[in-house]
């Protein structure tokens, strides 16, 4: 990864007003702090800030006069309506020393199991290595044309430049993967078309036959008057 030199200047106001008045300007604020060092108040301009990271790089090698000092993009915070920068944290580092840092996987090819019906899963998007400043790779490229159904890639497959280590994760943690696809259970709902339900219990009231019907059965059933005369002589 390659420092990339940017302009910057420093703060004389803080403050939420002041950074307010400064974006309106088309200028970023930023602070830069580490090594033991007091921490420093920056102001780059948006368009320096925008040419950096369009290089994909997150070393800066930061010119304030005559003066440099290397640092490396640690943080951007975003306004969460306009989604635009609104600050940033820069850590100074030394590039004889290691730092740890995010790296994101790019996945390059298409997994052979896909055309078997797999699904291919990344499941991870970055890993935190350690390494120099000038070892960082922008990304860890990850060529997944030879997965078929059911291969894996691991943390131990991956090709890593020189001098970087992977941090946080075991030799054996899938990268990513090309799996079966899940079959779904689905039960079937009460009610449903076709299928069988039980009568609803009741609570209170009369049984269908013991309504109307069951009464008239009933009656029909009754002795009349003359009957029980009858029986009585």
């Amino acid at each position: 990864m390659d420092f990339i030199t940017i302009d910057v200047a420093r703060r004389e106001k803080k403050g939420s007003t002041a950074s307010r008045k400064l974006r309106e300007t088309g200028v970023i604020p930023a602070v830069l702090y580490g090594l033991g060092r007091p921490n420093a108040d920056l102001a780059i301009a948006s368009e320096e800030l925008q040419r950096f990271l369009k290089t994909g790089s997150k070393l800066i090698d930061l010119k304030l006069g005559e003066k440099s000092q290397q640092a490396i993009l640690r943080a951007m915070q975003f306004d969460p309506l306009s989604d635009a920068i609104v600050h940033i944290d820069l850590l100074r580092i030394d590039k004889d020393h290691e730092i740890e840092v995010d790296v994101d996987f790019e996945f390059k090819g298409l997994a052979k199991g896909v055309a078997d019906g797999g699904i291919f899963e990344a499941v991870l998007s970055s890993v935190k290595v350690r390494a120099t400043p000038t070892k960082l790779p922008k990304s860890i490229v990850v060529e997944i044309g030879g997965l078929n159904v059911d291969d894996a890639i691991h943390v131990k497959d991956l090709k890593l430049p020189e001098g970087v280590k992977v941090l946080g994760h075991k030799p054996d943690d899938h990268v990513c993967h090309c799996v079966k696809p899940k079959v779904v259970v689905v039960e079937a709902v009460p009610g449903a078309e076709g299928v069988a339900t039980a009568e609803p219990e009741r609570i209170g009231g009369k049984k269908p036959e013991e309504g109307a019907e069951g009464a008239d059965a009933a009656k029909a059933a009754a002795p009349k008057k003359d009957e029980k005369k009858e029986a009585k002589k």
